[in-house]
């Protein structure tokens, strides 16, 4: 029974003859099937869009990878598989380490050169390459202060600073106590290519420096001393190795931060005993200190209070000083006044009387006689006589005072 098989436009299909040889259809088209003697087998078409590419594996033992958009048929006459995958995101903080093969004529001693893909890019690898899997310390999902070893797997490495929880256990103290010191560690990646020379797990590197660093400080104090500075395991200097190991694999340690940290039942009980009674005597302290102070505030404030009466008793006093002066100096320029006006009355009425006896000498009156006329009892005369006859003598004037006229 012969049978026909359509083949539609676009589509391709492997016509198998019984000897084993095989022939390409592509449609549109007819194609006749003879039982026993031809087989035909439709060819599959995979397809990659523009975030994806495909993998061919050809039967000669070569890869070939191409990226999209692209479709390839599934030739089974030289392509053992075909893969569609993703292409590689990488953002603008992320990047891939790669090692490419080189190629060389004779392939006994194959040699690989790394290569670094930053983003952010689309990336598909080439059939030479592949790319560095990171295998390093990281949570174990129950709790994010227990860190085990490769419980952290990538390919991308994240650039931007990252941190992470860790409690140091069994630290011992001088006085052999043991306690638990609680850090978060913040670092940043500087340097790929010497973290990738010089260690395989960073973040193993830094537990063990921070570990030895927590215990040499820890081993030199007591445990009250060690609770007095624990604020100094939030500086760098308190972490030389972590410091010195993250320079040497390429990273730079920007903070560590003190969460705290936890001791034994019986030492905690201990020493919450022994706080409870600091506390209660510091604040029994500080009670009595502020009555102490209480009081000092009122000494100073009553000796504040009479300083300034006295000063405004002294205010008071210049005050008055100050009127009785103005009312001093006030009365004296009144009497000032009232003299200057006398003075100035006075000269007035002499000056009027000696117009009045000018005018009468104008007269021809004798001024003398009118002088006697207006006082007529006077008290005392005096008579101014001229001696023509004395003139050779010193005193040619003869004054002669006559009481009780």
């Amino acid at each position: 029974m012969v049978l026909l098989r359509k083949i539609k436009r676009g589509r391709r299909a492997i016509v198998w003859k019984f000897n084993g040889d095989a022939n390409y259809i592509d449609g549109p088209r007819l194609a006749i099937v003879w039982p026993c003697i031809n087989r035909i087998q439709p060819l599959l078409v995979h397809q990659a869009n523009d975030m994806q590419y495909l993998e061919v594996n050809y039967i000669d033992g070569t890869t070939d990878i191409k990226p999209g958009p692209v479709s390839l048929y599934d030739d089974p006459l030289k392509i053992i598989s075909i893969l569609t995958k993703d292409l590689i995101t990488l953002d603008a903080n992320e990047l891939l380490v790669l090692y490419t093969q080189q190629e060389q004529e004779e392939k006994i001693d194959l040699s690989s050169v790394r290569h670094i893909i930053k983003g952010p890019t689309l990336y598909a690898p080439k059939p030479n390459e592949w790319i560095h899997e990171f295998t390093w310390h990281g949570e174990d999902g129950t709790h994010k202060t227990h860190i085990i070893p490769g419980a952290k797997k990538f390919k991308k490495l994240r650039l931007i600073p990252d941190q992470f929880y860790y409690n140091i256990t069994d630290v011992r103290t001088s006085d052999d106590a043991l306690i638990t010191v609680k850090l978060m560690l913040f670092y940043e990646l500087i340097d790929v290519e010497t973290m990738l020379n010089n260690t395989h797990d960073p973040i193993a590197d830094f537990i063990n420096a921070v570990c030895a660093d927590v215990i040499a400080f820890a081993s030199v104090r007591k445990y009250e001393t060690f609770l007095e500075n624990a604020n100094q395991l939030n500086q760098f200097e308190t972490y030389p190795q972590l410091i010195t190991r993250s320079d040497t694999v390429g990273y730079k340690i920007n903070k560590v931060v003190f969460r705290g940290y936890q001791a034994s039942e019986k030492l905690q009980l201990m020493n919450d005993n022994a706080i409870q009674a600091r506390t209660k005597l510091r604040l029994e302290n500080e009670s009595e200190l502020q009555v102490q102070l209480l009081e000092d505030l009122k000494l100073e404030k009553r000796f504040e209070r009479s300083q300034k009466e006295r000063k405004m008793e002294l205010e008071q006093m210049s005050h008055k000083l100050d009127m009785i002066k103005q009312q001093h100096a006030s009365h004296l320029q009144n009497k000032e006044a009232e003299n200057q006006l006398e003075r100035q009355h006075q000269q007035l009425l002499h000056e009027d009387e000696v117009k009045f006896y000018q005018h009468l000498k104008e007269l021809g009156t004798d001024i003398t006689q009118v002088m006697i006329a207006q006082q007529r009892n006077p008290d005392k005369l005096i008579q101014i006589v001229n001696d023509n006859e004395k003139k050779s003598q010193r005193t040619s004037a003869n004054i002669q005072f006559v009481d009780n006229i």
